[in-house]
């Protein structure tokens, strides 16, 4: 059996690659692997989280290729699950040349591990560094659109393998999951997260939409989640995608591009803009009125990312309440 191990072993990875690629592209043969490189790795008793890429050439219909592919490998968490998300998003063919997906090769039950095709590109934080603010209203516009073309093409979205329908309760970490580790980690802020909780899973219930207004949602989109090349853009990592309310996706991205882009541009009158300029994008990518509650659930959302961003804080190895406390007001200011 293939374990942990052999993901970073050179030889193993370019038997594996042989042997798997051939039974799911018999078109691709002669793989070699010329490198391996670690992108994240995390080992800790038995808990590893590892993420690998391999530069690689092989014959394709009997043209030589270079080709990169990655390996994401959790004890955790399921790349199963991913694995299945990401077949969906080429099922459905919502991945075209423009609005690009990584294509999912396989899964490796033996390490946990989702093998996928590069892109090419780098992720839109990235793009903030230079500062160049048409450059980036540019790619918000194209993130935007295909956003909404994810959200027309699974508009009332039924066939989704065991229903995976997510509500704000089970968004990772969970609600259970969350309140256990703040009563460990910080205990003086448990009632505080227990309030918020109960604020913003009534506000959803409130305005959950029926079925046929549910869509594929990506679940965990902001800046670095978003790739630009010369093509067009990118979505990666689609381990939280399910069904679900698609404001919650531009509600998350426009809170993170705040949060994360004010790193980088210290302007509010800009990133007020830019969040303008992102949501009119979509709405007209979209080709639909918004609904009449469409500002509460995208308010809803917003807020329930920065408090999101706040559990993480307070729940990570190593807390930083400091950090919490400015987000944890900014929500309870605005969400009653």
């Amino acid at each position: 059996m293939f374990k942990i191990e052999d993901i970073l072993d050179q030889v193993k990875i370019e038997q594996l690659l042989n042997e798997r690629l051939a039974e799911i592209q018999p078109v691709m043969s002669d793989i070699v692997v010329h490198s391996v490189q670690v992108v994240k790795q995390t080992f800790h008793l038995d808990y590893y989280n590892l993420v690998a890429v391999y530069s690689l050439s092989c014959l394709e219909n009997g043209i030589k290729k270079d080709l990169t592919i990655y390996c994401s490998a959790h004890s955790n968490e399921s790349r199963r699950q991913t694995m299945a998300n990401l077949q969906l998003l080429w099922r459905k063919n919502i991945p075209n040349s423009q609005f690009q997906a990584n294509r999912p090769l396989f899964y490796e039950p033996g390490c946990r591990a989702l093998f996928y095709v590069g892109l090419p590109g780098r992720n839109l934080f990235q793009c903030f560094e230079n500062g160049h603010q048409t450059e980036i209203n540019g790619y918000l516009q194209l993130t935007a659109e295909w956003l909404a073309r994810l959200h027309r093409l699974t508009l009332g979205l039924n066939d989704w393998p065991g229903g995976r329908e997510q509500r704000i309760g089970n968004v990772v970490p969970g609600r259970i999951r969350a309140l256990e580790k703040v009563q460990e980690n910080c205990p003086q802020y448990y009632s505080r997260f227990v309030k918020l909780y109960d604020l913003l899973e009534q506000r959803e219930a409130s305005h959950w939409p029926n079925c046929d207004n549910l869509t594929m949602i990506h679940g965990d989109l902001h800046p670095e989640n978003v790739v630009i090349n010369d093509d067009g853009a990118a979505i990666i990592d689609w381990a939280d995608a399910s069904i679900g309310d698609p404001a919650r996706d531009l509600g998350s991205f426009m809170q993170q591009l705040v949060f994360m882009g004010q790193r980088h541009i210290d302007d509010e009158n800009y990133w007020q803009q830019a969040q303008s300029l992102f949501l009119e994008t979509y709405h007209r990518a979209v080709g639909l009125n918004p609904p009449v509650d469409w500002h509460k659930r995208l308010k809803t959302y917003y807020y329930f990312t920065a408090f999101r961003t706040a559990i993480y804080f307070i729940t990570k190895s190593g807390p930083e309440p400091q950090r919490a406390d400015g987000l944890l007001d900014e929500v309870e200011a605005n969400i009653n």
